[in-house]
């Protein structure tokens, strides 16, 4: 029998790509089973703080562009001058404490931190918003806040950002590492993970990745990360 493939997965819960990633992950998932454990881990688009970010026409329209190309994504515009998250480091650090809980935890808070962003038009910056969906994810709460707290899930974003950056280039999102040696960027066809699966699974037949033909050749949706230092 095969080993599980492995594949790493940098991504941050404010990219709309990445959800859509999210959500064909899951159904890859789903489909090949132990064949494959997909790890997911930290890169924020914005590492600092920026306060004051408002939902714009602009937001609503990109939205609506990234919502129609993966239907089971659940986008709904944010009303103009919501208040949009001030850093992605909160809810990445969020997710590392879910993920102390278990796979199954986590799974359920990793799932609604991208409902709470683009359904329901959250800010899941907040500490009050990310206690809720935690609770709301049945976390245990008491466990989840000292974790939170005790600062070593922050230093696991910090960690995740500096060997994505130096070990493996990661410059936009989603990216998703196969096997740590083969890489797809940008929200990729459904289509496209499957073939990659198969073809290392078979064994690399021909040493030629089986992809030029897919959707023509264009690039995926991708979100570009700037260079700049996770805020302490």
């Amino acid at each position: 029998m095969n080993e599980p493939i492995r594949l790493v997965v940098f991504s941050d819960y404010l990219c709309p790509w990445c959800y859509n990633a999210a959500v064909r992950l899951s159904e890859l998932k789903q489909s090949y089973g132990d064949q494959v454990r997909i790890h997911w881990r930290a890169f924020p688009i914005i590492p600092d703080q920026q306060p004051g970010r408002r939902a714009t026409e602009k937001t609503r329209q990109g939205r609506q562009r990234v919502g129609a190309e993966e239907p089971r994504a659940l986008f709904v515009p944010p009303e103009l001058e919501t208040a949009l998250p001030s850093s992605s480091v909160p809810a990445l650090t969020a997710a590392k404490c879910a993920q102390r809980q278990g796979d199954a935890a986590f799974e359920r808070f990793h799932h609604g931190l991208f409902v709470a962003h683009f359904r329901d038009n959250l800010d899941i910056s907040r500490p009050d918003v990310l206690r809720n969906l935690a609770r709301d994810c049945g976390l245990d709460l008491e466990r989840f806040q000292h974790d939170y707290a005790a600062g070593d899930a922050y230093q696991e974003v910090l960690h995740d950002c500096a060997e994505g950056t130096a070990w493996f280039g990661v410059s936009a999102l989603p990216t998703v590492i196969f096997d740590e040696k083969l890489s797809l960027v940008g929200a990729v066809p459904a289509e496209r993970y499957r073939w990659m699966v198969d073809w290392i699974h078979a064994g690399q037949p021909g040493g030629v990745i089986p992809l030029a033909d897919v959707a023509g050749g264009e690039a995926s949706g991708q979100s570009t990360v700037t260079n700049r230092p996770v805020a302490s």
